[in-house]
């Protein structure tokens, strides 16, 4: 008894030792089971889940363009694609690999042939164009654009690939350094400056409409807010004059994301790459939910979930246009590590209503469909990149402790902007190397 808690003091100094030397740790491949919130599941609705997860991976690496390494906006494959497809499908790939989908081998593959694209694309003061042709690598989609939410999630993809695979840290980090960060801020507003056009080669804050800045604290640009106040290029008060914009409805309060209502996306957008349970959005995001899940049963729907989503006709609804009838499936997934239960059912019903339609004689799926018309029963004809990507990450975090999170939190300017905000990371602490073909369950979480 005595030398087993002498070798445990041994350990547990040499693991502190580890920690202080400042190496990185190298990423697990994680394994599900045990980890709340997936204890509050049962065997089948964990089971349920998987499927799904391995599904909707089967989506995102089966639509790709083969020249470039980039994936398409849709299951119509259509030529357009954005950056907000480009860097959660980053995010993904290194995830498919921690998570035992793919061969690190493949996932590096899909990585490499990406970021070279990625390098390819015409920018604009050192940043990608956020809307191109997936084939040609050209822009499109106009002069002046919106690059907020495309930057964020690029960001969010890169960063999670350069924890997951040292080879790429360099590449990445010299694409970061050649960015123009520091010229989105406005320091006289606190806020970042609103789209950019390429004719006058300038921000385009002055709209017939108002003044364009991204300024709202619910939105998906809270993740670049957060990674420019991390790099020290903006002030640390940037983050506390965002503006939240406290809306109640049907007895729940939540942050706005924007003059009119978003739906989940921009209310949970930043949360895939960050925890932000115990912090202010946190509350934010379980009282949306809460409110649709209300809402859904005042107006009598049979499932929940509005955000932005292809309807059954086509047309694509962003924020302001979203409608009672036409829900989103990925929506609830965005939930998940809140309301799981609610989630599963609600999933299970959406299945239910022909949203998540086989593909083959075996039963396979890609997921689901990105909307339902619960009043019609028509269903949308494509699955989409965003959603599915969105709904992927999602469910990482919920089978595999966070492993977005994790991969995020690793990175060496992400924890000193937790440092900065007061906010401590908790990140998993994993054995220095995992044996091939071995996985490592999570254990302890210890901040630092």
């Amino acid at each position: 008894m005595r030398r087993r808690r002498g070798l445990f003091k041994i350990s547990a100094i040499l693991l502190f030792l580890f920690i202080l030397s400042g190496l990185p740790l190298s990423p697990p491949v994680y394994s599900a089971r045990e980890i709340s919130p997936l204890k509050k599941l049962s065997r089948e609705e964990q089971d349920y889940f998987s499927s799904l997860y391995k599904d909707m991976w089967d989506y995102l690496s089966a639509y790709v363009e083969k020249s470039t390494g980039l994936p398409y906006d849709s299951s119509a494959k259509q030529p357009p694609t954005s950056l907000m497809n480009v860097g959660l499908y980053l995010a993904s790939a290194a995830v498919a690999y921690q998570t035992g989908l793919i061969s690190r081998d493949e996932a590096a593959g899909r990585v490499r042939q990406a970021l070279a694209s990625i390098k390819s694309i015409p920018a604009w003061r050192g940043f990608p164009s956020p809307w191109i042709l997936v084939r040609t690598l050209k822009p499109t989609y106009g002069e002046e654009f919106s690059y907020g939410p495309h930057l964020a999630s690029l960001l969010g993809g890169l960063i999670v690939v350069k924890t997951t695979f040292p080879e790429f840290a360099g590449e990445i980090e010299r694409m970061l350094l050649n960015a123009d960060f520091k010229s989105l801020y406005d320091p006289y507003q606190g806020w970042l400056k609103g789209g950019y056009n390429m004719k006058t080669q300038n921000f385009a804050i002055f709209q017939p409409w108002g003044h364009w800045y991204y300024k709202h604290f619910a939105s998906e640009t809270r993740l670049l807010s957060f990674y420019l106040i991390a790099r020290k290029l903006v002030p640390k008060d940037h983050w506390f004059a965002l503006v939240r914009d406290p809306r109640e409805k049907e007895g729940e309060s939540f942050f706005m994301s924007g003059p009119e209502e978003g739906g989940f996306l921009p209310q949970y957008f930043a949360g895939i790459f960050m925890d932000e349970g115990e912090e202010e959005m946190g509350g934010s995001q379980k009282n949306y939910t809460r409110y649709q899940m209300k809402r859904a049963g005042k107006i009598k729907a049979p499932v929940w979930g509005w955000s932005p989503s292809q309807t059954p006709q086509g047309r694509y609804l962003t924020a302001g246009e979203l409608r009672d009838e036409i829900v989103a499936p990925y929506a609830s997934m965005m939930a998940v590590g809140y309301f799981p239960k609610e989630v599963y059912k609600n999933l299970k019903k959406a299945e239910e209503l022909g949203a998540r339609p086989q593909i083959n004689s075996q039963g396979a799926t890609l997921g689901f469909r990105d909307s339902l018309n619960w009043r019609t029963g028509e269903v949308s004809k494509q699955y989409v990149t965003l959603s599915q990507a969105a709904g992927f990450l999602s469910l990482a975090n919920l089978l595999y402790g966070g492993v977005v999170r994790q991969s995020f939190g690793r990175d060496a300017v992400v924890q000193r902007g937790f440092e900065i905000l007061n906010r401590l990371p908790q990140v998993e602490l994993a054995p220095a190397s995992i044996p091939e073909g071995r996985s490592w369950d999570s254990g302890r979480r210890v901040s630092f």
